[in-house]
């Protein structure tokens, strides 16, 4: 049913506002639809059904056409839109009849080709596909075009859904090549999913993709299955909980021309499988108690979790059998050790305690034994990561009476911020050292109206070092300490420095 031209006139407002959004995320250049046009153009789109391919030119006297489909909720559909003569560089968008673009393409198809790929659509209605050029009326590209439009999955069926542990065959054709199977996941699952050739000259190629139509990863040939041509996905770590596709199809997919039947099939790696080296780190998130265990044949076990720069984690490590002696390690994406202890918790177990995210990304714990390998204790651990965020939002990091902490000053970051609470009467002693580089280090306490109550420059025992010796802090506060360098955005010096602060007498 065709809508209003008033109607059109607001979904063409839209439009102005979410092409120049998708301009600025994706760095394509493409200008928003004109009113005039988009009112006139919309009435007039050209109807395209699925299968249909669809051909036409785009120039300076045309630069843009809009096709109209009408589609199902949850279909899974696959747009191309493809250069066939000229310089055409295609850009393609997909919308609702809303206006609201759900996709973008320019150079996602093969050479300066744009495809949209398993596209998943939200709600049964009708929906319109853009073609245009990179530029749009200002672009300078001109040629023939060709589009298809293809449905490559309906909505969810039972027949479709997957458990862990299951296997289906099916068969990939030049009329056929690629099946959708739909996959509960969780997030911290670490899943597998091979796909094996049984007859024809089947060469398998296996997507794991969102319902979104993002391709998570993929697969052609398994290293598990050296010699064959299967494909195989092997221990990918889930992040968020949700209904995946797992798409079954050939090397080249559509444009391919091997065939053949093919047993599918999905399995859930156990937990205590995981942890034994750092690209299989078991997920933990914050407020989260695990167990393992520690061996002679396995003597550390790695976990992995998110951050955001400010927060503060606080990560134990207990015996729970056997006579373990723990060990406990922190560390950063680029494995760069970050904190470790071995008694600092209760009854000789580990214990970091109130360590502040010096940057938002992934970070790895170590849960291990006293001497690790050569280590010659063993048990049972449970490992208890608990997180929350900084007092600020992380503009600065936290710090307590007795952590030491470090960091990097250049001309990039001039000075690094940290707060922490203290009590009218505290006696403190606060030390900024030099650890590399040529850095003339600074540090500089306010409290929380930042009002400067002491600074130092050069005080500390090593050469341009910072000290600043059993300050007594005036209130119960949140005090900030800056550490940079001697003139910091007119200095010239960087390098790493290592922060401590000392509570050296609590006050009354």
């Amino acid at each position: 049913m065709w809508l209003t031209s008033a109607r059109w006139g607001r979904i063409a407002v839209r439009w102005l506002i979410m092409i120049s959004v998708i301009t600025v995320m994706s760095g394509l250049w493409l200008r928003s639809v004109p009113l005039a046009y988009a009112v006139r153009h919309q009435q007039g789109a050209i109807s395209i059904s699925f299968g249909d391919l669809a051909s036409g030119v785009l120039d300076d006297e045309s630069f843009r056409q809009i096709y109209a489909f009408d589609g199902q909720a949850e279909d899974m559909i696959a747009i191309t839109l493809a250069r066939t003569e000229g310089d055409l560089d295609p850009v393609l968008l997909l919308t609702d009849e809303q206006g609201v673009i759900l996709a973008v393409s320019d150079d996602d198809g093969p050479g300066m080709d744009a495809r949209i790929a398993f596209t998943r659509l939200p709600i049964t209605g009708r929906y319109f596909v853009i073609v245009t050029r990179f530029g749009q009326e200002h672009g300078s590209t001109a040629g023939d075009y060709t589009l298809l439009l293809e449905r490559i999955g309906a909505g969810m069926t039972e027949d479709a859904v997957l458990a862990y542990g299951e296997s289906v065959l099916g068969r990939v054709t030049q009329d056929d090549p690629i099946q959708f199977y739909f996959l509960r996941a969780q997030r911290g699952d670490v899943i597998n999913v091979t796909m094996g050739r049984i007859s024809g000259d089947l060469d398998p190629r296996v997507d794991l993709v969102t319902t979104d139509g993002v391709v998570l990863i993929s697969n052609d040939d398994d290293p598990l299955a050296e010699g064959t041509l299967d494909a195989g996905i092997s221990n990918y770590l889930v992040l968020d909980d949700d209904v995946y596709l797992i798409a079954a199809t050939r090397f080249g997919d559509k444009a391919g021309d091997t065939e053949g039947n093919y047993v599918l099939s999905v399995s859930l790696t156990p937990p205590e499988a995981l942890g034994a080296s750092l690209d299989m780190a078991r997920l933990i998130d914050y407020g989260m108690s695990v167990t393992g265990e520690i061996s002679d044949e396995v003597s550390a076990r790695y976990f992995r979790f998110d951050a955001s720069r400010g927060d503060v984690v606080t990560i134990t490590l207990n015996n729970e059998s056997g006579n373990l002696d723990p060990t406990l390690k922190l560390f950063d994406a680029q494995q760069v050790e970050l904190a470790q202890d071995e008694n600092s918790g209760e009854n000789r177990n580990a214990r970091i305690a109130a360590f502040t995210i010096p940057r938002t990304g992934v970070y790895y714990l170590l849960a291990t034994r006293a001497y690790e390998a050569e280590g010659q204790t063993k048990g049972e651990f449970m490992l208890e990561l608990n997180g929350r965020s900084g007092v600020v939002g992380g503009r600065a990091l936290e710090i307590v009476y007795g952590a030491a902490v470090s960091g990097v000053i250049d001309d990039s970051r001039v000075a690094e911020e940290y707060v922490f609470f203290g009590q009218e009467g505290d006696v403190i002693t606060i030390e900024m050292g030099r650890t590399t580089g040529n850095l003339d280090s600074l540090v500089t306490l306010y409290d929380s109206d930042r009002k400067q109550i002491a600074f130092d420059d050069d005080g500390g025992g090593g050469e341009k070092d910072s000290l600043i010796e059993r300050f007594v802090l005036p209130r119960d506060d949140m005090y900030i300490l800056v550490a940079s360098r001697f003139e910091r955005e007119d200095g010239e010096t960087s390098g790493a420095y290592m922060l401590s602060l000392v509570l050296v007498r609590a006050g009354n």
